[in-house]
């Protein structure tokens, strides 16, 4: 079960890259094709909207805009590539047959009964006699997705179908058939099943979506109507899906469906929080970014949570260890502030003292999404790189109760962290007894491992042997993840996400202790998910090394 959580959770990301490259983009070309942000830089308006410079920052904005209004069949066939483990160009190729099969059918059906987007617009309904609230309510469960008149179904949709497509390829890529039918037989089977799949998928939803649709407005209600409790929760459980790489299945529908709020931006229908916000941010009206979107929170957590529990970590170390502390942690903060990228800092202690991550790291993160949301903090993520298009736009955003409640929970995390640290005598980074200074690493591993460590105490990755190959480093290193996996034969999959490689094996038993990741095949930490799913973190550099990986296995 838990291999299944870890391949999804996965599949839930990868449309993720494109989607913050889209938000940059939304955020730059919203901002520099604004009549407002322009001439508040002193640029004559009248002159730059008929320059290059206008349409370039034009074309800028749809391409992210091109991301954002198309998350449906991204997710769909982003599932079905990141779910399936062999075959995975028919199953994306697939996937879209699929999607554009369900899309087409529900729009025969819908047409058959009268609808149409003409007729079930806002202003069509309301001059037909609903009130403006019913109208939206109704006019909320259709769209016009890729040509296609259809329920609303957006990212669930994309989801159902990559899912189902994923399935499909595993059974069926090496379908046998008669040889007067072999032309259509192996992989070529995949597209057709899908295609009727599809179909049958549309009539599903053509009868469902109403109620389901009308159920995620409901949770939306309960959402917005729980108030600061909700964000207490929702954040708290987000933090503590962290650490097993499975938030994306609760934030996943919060950022990107009605369950994360509904809104009209310049007159078009919005869904999700992330959604709600680029779209904001892209748009020339005024107003603040919608506050409600849990975004202030990851602020906090990245400028004031980790900086204060790394500094405590930093003064707990014994006085012989701190330069090297410090070179280990800075680069951690660096990453986390600059990128969002929280998984270095997170491992140093997460191993050693779990419960300081769930009882005071995590409550602490939840009070912080909490404070930003009471203060209508309005921003979009919590790191630099996404908030230079926000700072393009600062009649956009509110973000001054920052300057008190950053040092108030850094503060916070600071003390507490010293005081457990200390009291308890967690080992962190540079506490450890008779360590030498080669061996302090930003990632200790917790005594219930110290057996299998033992046991395979004797297992050896040897990097230097790959060098007689004229290998080169980033080669050798990906022979010894093979090798350390155990070796190509009991490897089923191989993918990665931000800032982890995501394994799944065949046999657990074989995978060499987690000190061999982490002191010889420059791993930051390694979290294992069952017996046979394994996740590796390499932070931001996990792409190359997967690169790698998959060319070591010929993938």
């Amino acid at each position: 079960m838990k291999e299944k959580l870890q391949q999804f959770g996965k599949a839930m990301l990868v449309p993720i890259s494109l989607i913050a490259l889209s938000g940059l983009f939304l955020g730059l070309g919203g901002a520099l094709t604004t009549e407002l942000t322009m001439t508040s830089l002193g640029v004559n308006w009248d002159w730059y909207s008929t320059s290059f410079l206008f349409d370039f920052f034009s074309v800028i904005k749809g391409l992210g805009s091109v991301i954002i209004g198309n998350l449906g069949p991204l997710y769909a066939v982003g599932c079905a590539f990141s779910l399936s483990r062999k075959e995975k160009g028919w199953a994306a190729f697939s996937a879209l047959i699929c999607y554009f099969a369900m899309l087409n059918t529900m729009q025969i059906l819908l047409n058959a009964q009268g609808m149409a987007a003409n007729n079930t617009s806002v202003d069509a309904l309301t001059a037909s006699g609903l009130t403006a609230i019913e109208a939206s309510k109704i006019a909320g469960l259709y769209t016009t997705n890729l040509g296609f008149f259809c329920y609303n179904s957006g990212v669930f949709g994309g989801i159902v179908v990559g899912c189902l497509v994923a399935w499909i390829t595993s059974k069926f890529y090496n379908t046998k058939l008669p040889t007067a039918l072999s032309f259509f037989a192996g992989t070529r089977t995949v597209p057709i099943i899908s295609l009727v799949s599809g179909g049958v998928l549309g009539i599903l939803f053509f009868y469902i979506w109403p109620t389901i649709g009308g159920f995620f407005t409901n949770i939306a209600g309960f959402v917005s109507e729980s108030g600061l409790v909700g964000t207490f929760v929702y954040r708290f459980i987000d933090e503590c899906l962290v650490p097993f790489g499975m938030h994306p299945i609760l934030s996943t529908p919060m950022r990107w469906t009605e369950l994360g709020g509904v809104a009209m931006v310049d007159g078009v229908r919005v869904v999700g929080n992330s959604a709600i916000q680029l779209a904001q941010l892209a748009s020339p009206e005024p107003g603040k970014l919608l506050v409600r979107a849990f975004m202030g929170g990851a602020g906090i957590i990245n400028f004031a949570l980790y900086p204060g529990e790394a500094l405590a970590m930093y003064h707990c170390a014994k006085k012989e260890n701190k330069k090297k502390v410090a070179g280990l942690l800075i680069p951690t903060i660096v990453s986390t502030t600059c990128f969002g990228v929280t998984e270095p800092i997170l491992f140093t202690f997460l191993f050693t003292a779990p419960w300081l991550y769930f009882c005071v790291h995590a409550p602490l993160a939840a009070l912080g999404e909490v404070a930003c949301e009471f203060f209508k903090i309005s921003i979009f993520q919590g790191n630099i790189k996404d908030w230079i298009p926000c700072f393009l736009r600062p009649e956009k955003i509110y973000i001054l109760p920052y300057l008190w409640l950053m040092p108030i929970f850094f503060i916070a995390a600071y003390v507490l962290f010293r005081f457990f640290i200390l009291k308890f005598n967690v080992p962190t980074p540079g506490r450890e007894d008779d360590v030498d200074e080669e061996d302090i690493h930003l990632i200790s591993k917790d005594e219930y491992n110290q057996k299998i460590a033992e046991k395979k105490a004797q297992d050896s990755i040897n990097l230097e042997g790959n060098a007689d190959n004229g290998d080169s480093e980033d080669i050798q290193l990906a022979k010894g993840i093979v090798q350390a996996l155990g070796g190509k034969s009991n490897i089923l999959d191989v993918d990665n996400c931000i800032s982890r490689l995501r394994i799944v094996v065949k046999n657990g038993s074989l995978v060499a202790p987690d000190d061999v990741f982490k002191k010889q095949l420059k791993a930051l930490g390694v979290v294992h998910m069952g017996e046979k799913a394994i996740q590796i973190i390499y932070g931001p550099a996990v792409a190359g090394v997967a690169a790698d990986v998959h060319d070591v296995l010929g993938i």
